[in-house]
């Protein structure tokens, strides 16, 4: 009987926290992509250099070129940075990059992050 009523009080006290923080969560803003046109991107190191300098920027989830090789299109979280400091660590490596806008992101935005910094995949990311 009395294990019972510790694991009642315990499912209670997760409740009431849980229902506590979904609002805190249900208030995050959706992850989005800034796209840059950067001339040379499929030259040496520019890639890297970029993922680099945006790797810094706290709220970002991923700097990578398009599949295309085109574009280059970093991922952020909208709550904890703007689209006026990635284009600063853009343009101060790559003068010539112009800012295209944002778009949604795409949900696997985290799966290919350029930067190197990450010791893998799977924790890329993890401390920003």
């Amino acid at each position: 009987m009395r294990n019972r009523i510790v694991t009642i009080t315990t499912l209670l006290i997760a409740a009431v926290a849980l229902t506590a923080a979904l609002p805190v969560l249900a208030d995050e803003k959706p992850a989005e992509t800034a796209v840059y046109a950067v001339p040379h991107l499929t030259e040496g190191s520019t890639v890297k250099d970029l993922a680099g300098a945006l790797a810094g920027i706290k709220g970002v989830v991923a700097a990578k070129p398009d599949s295309a090789g085109t574009k280059f299109l970093v991922t952020f979280s909208p709550d904890k940075t703007a689209p006026d400091a990635l284009t600063a660590a853009v343009t101060k490596v790559s003068p010539e990059a112009k800012f295209e806008g944002v778009k949604a992101a795409d949900g696997k935005a985290a799966d290919q992050s350029a930067c190197g910094k990450c010791p893998s995949k799977a924790t890329c990311g993890a401390k920003k």
